[in-house]
């Protein structure tokens, strides 16, 4: 428990974090990216609790510590583990997979997608609806009172969709190297995530041996895409860039 309440607090933007810890602001539920990452990680938590209670573990208490502890693990991409999450039930494995997919807040240690993405195009889509049904309202999003344009909107949404793609392709790639449907989309989110481990033959009490050398490459540059969000990392090859 002391590991976790850790590894959730290494999950908050340190901006927030450190404007709590020297009393500028001590309720970090004012940010709704804040509420979001923790209702997310809770709701995760209970979901996981009650399906793997009876079926792997027989107590209330071990279902919640271990469901705890691995959604919290993944969700911050710190890459612990105390059980075999593997063999837990699909409904289970589908929700760490999106944890795994979305992480935790910008400005922390995690990696992924991270919420506060999540969060504007979750606003982006309810505005879209709404102009379904009124086309010509005009209708901002905002987030805690602040205004976010539409040129960051744009960069959001075409962010998700390249890591997604991103996450996708490498795992069509090696499951053309023979690898399982699970351990080769898992191995590719995990290593762009920058998580540790996935399912599979890549699970939390197995490890990349089995890859091949070729997948080996590929997903290295999985992790190094993942942790320079993408555009960093392409720039650095584009002529254009050095020049400027």
């Amino acid at each position: 428990m002391v590991i976790q309440f850790f590894m959730i607090l290494s999950g908050m933007h340190f901006g927030i974090l450190f404007l709590a810890f020297t009393g500028k602001q001590l309720n970090v539920f004012k940010y709704s990216v804040v509420r979001y990452y923790l209702i997310g990680l809770i709701v995760a938590i209970l979901l996981v609790t009650a399906n793997i209670h009876g079926t792997q573990y027989k107590t209330w208490d071990d279902s919640f510590r271990y469901a705890s502890f691995t959604v919290t693990t993944l969700g911050t991409t710190t890459g612990f583990s105390n059980c075999d999450s593997s063999i837990w039930p699909h409904f289970s494995i589908l929700i760490l997979v999106f944890i795994m997919l979305q992480c935790a807040c910008a400005g922390s240690t995690a990696g992924g997608i991270k919420v506060d993405r999540m969060v504007i195009f979750y606003k982006s889509f309810q505005r879209q609806i709404k102009q379904m049904l009124h086309p010509n309202a005009i209708i901002p999003i905002k987030i805690d009172k602040i205004l976010i344009n539409n040129d960051l909107i744009e960069k959001v949404v075409v962010y998700i969709l390249a890591y997604l793609l991103i996450v996708f392709l490498t795992g069509l790639a090696l499951s053309f190297m023979n690898l399982d449907a699970m351990t080769a989309f898992t191995a590719s989110a995990t290593c762009m995530g920058n998580i540790g481990w996935g399912f599979g033959q890549v699970g939390p009490l197995h490890h990349f041996t089995l890859i091949p050398d070729a997948g080996k490459w590929l997903l290295t540059l999985n992790m190094l895409l993942g942790r320079l969000e993408i555009f960093g990392l392409i720039l650095l090859f584009m002529v254009k860039f050095w020049k400027d």
